[in-house]
């Protein structure tokens, strides 16, 4: 996909232009990032033999990302209610693709981290998969690179709190 010039020596385009622009570029480009990567040929294996599907991949990658991670900790991460997070969890633990334990800390706390048996495959899963991310982010200077997870924050706020309306909208607890 071109680049547009420098935004120094084009004129300043009105939030309509640049929404138009950014959707278009959103669902390109995860549709680009989300097939440019697939899983593992055992994981995806073991997700069908599961029935299980692409929100559990969302799920698996976000723990590879961050383990050993918290079963509320991963619901922030993933934007999900703690007890729909405890449900895919438990999904990917009786696939065999995660492991958990009581934290030690406190019993109340359940951690998880991918299965011994897929790490591996995993970690090299999520190099590929992130590494036009991690591209992207190398070609941007400090300065510019603040500025776009600036951005991805304030987005992400903001579709939290269109989530959490429409929640209560329909009647559900947020």
């Amino acid at each position: 996909m071109a680049v547009k010039s420098s935004p120094k020596t084009e004129p300043r385009s009105s939030v309509e232009d640049d929404l138009a622009e950014l959707t278009s570029l959103l669902a390109v480009t995860f549709h680009d990032l989300s097939s440019a990567a697939p899983a593992p040929m055992a994981m995806r294996e073991a997700m069908e033999r599961s029935s299980l599907g692409k929100r559990h991949a969302g799920a698996l990658l976000a723990v590879a990302a961050a383990e050993p991670v918290s079963v509320s900790d991963l619901a922030k991460r993933l934007g999900l209610l703690l007890s729909s997070t405890s449900t895919l969890v438990g999904e990917l633990s009786r696939a065999g693709l995660l492991e958990r334990e009581e934290d030690e800390a406190d019993r109340r706390r359940t951690i998880v981290r991918v299965h011994e048996d897929y790490r591996e495959a995993m970690e090299a899963w999520l190099e590929v998969a992130f590494a036009p991310v991690r591209r992207a982010l190398e070609r941007l200077s400090p300065q510019a690179r603040a500025h776009f997870m600036e951005g991805w924050r304030v987005l992400g706020e903001e579709a939290a709190l269109q989530g959490s309306i429409e929640d209560r909208r329909a009647g559900c607890e947020p």
